[in-house]
């Protein structure tokens, strides 16, 4: 049975794209699109934000988005975190008893502590260094529209989302829908800005062909 990642990079690699075209079609990072592709969600951000990169690359190379979802269902189950985790690892495994001694113990609490703090301060010392991902998932790039479109992305939930100067309302996982006005015929520039709280910022502009 073919896995989603084998699945999606056969669609790139008939549609005679790379890596680099795509993430310059799509807006992903790379880096994220070679995670997608190897099956390696943990270097892959929520679930919400993986599963629009799937519906991304059912639109960049016209295939059914449907069979994409249902392997992702079948090797994949979301935990509480909203983190993608393989279904086997969720198993239960039977294990022999291990006896531990109280100095052992003391000693096993005290690494597990301290290997819980440092990770944690790790991470937030990752995701304070780094500007906020932003990403547009429709409509694609020079994608022929009329005035009114509606633009559908992601952000991190806790930044500020601007688009064309205007702010835009986040849903609780980072994710907006909005409806955006085009006045002018022709090409349009649309200008997304995300700013985090500590005045990062991640911007994405997306030509659009406005016909009346």
């Amino acid at each position: 049975m073919q896995t989603l990642g084998e699945l999606l990079r056969n669609a790139r690699q008939k549609a005679r794209y790379t890596l680099e075209d795509l993430a310059a079609t799509s807006h992903i990072k790379l880096e994220y699109l070679e995670a997608l592709e190897d099956n390696d969600f943990d270097a892959l951000p929520a679930a919400t934000f993986v599963k629009a990169y799937i519906r991304n690359y059912a639109r960049v190379f016209e295939i059914d988005e449907k069979p994409l979802f249902a392997i992702l269902r079948r090797d994949y189950e979301e935990s509480v975190k909203g983190q993608l985790i393989r279904r086997e690892l969720l198993q239960p495994h039977l294990k022999r008893k291990a006896f531990y001694s109280p100095v052992q113990l003391v000693f096993l609490a005290a690494v597990t502590v301290f290997l819980v703090f440092f990770s944690y301060a790790a991470w937030q010392w990752y995701q304070l260094s780094r500007p906020p991902m932003l990403f547009l998932t429709s409509p694609m790039e020079n994608e022929v529209v009329s005035a009114r479109v509606l633009l559908h992305g992601g952000t991190r939930p806790d930044a500020v989302l601007t688009i064309n100067a205007m702010p835009v309302s986040l849903q609780p996982d980072g994710s907006f829908s909005t409806e955006l006005y085009l006045p002018q015929e022709g090409i349009n520039t649309v200008t997304l800005r995300a700013t985090d709280q500590n005045g990062k910022s991640t911007i994405l502009q997306r030509n659009l062909k406005v016909e009346f």
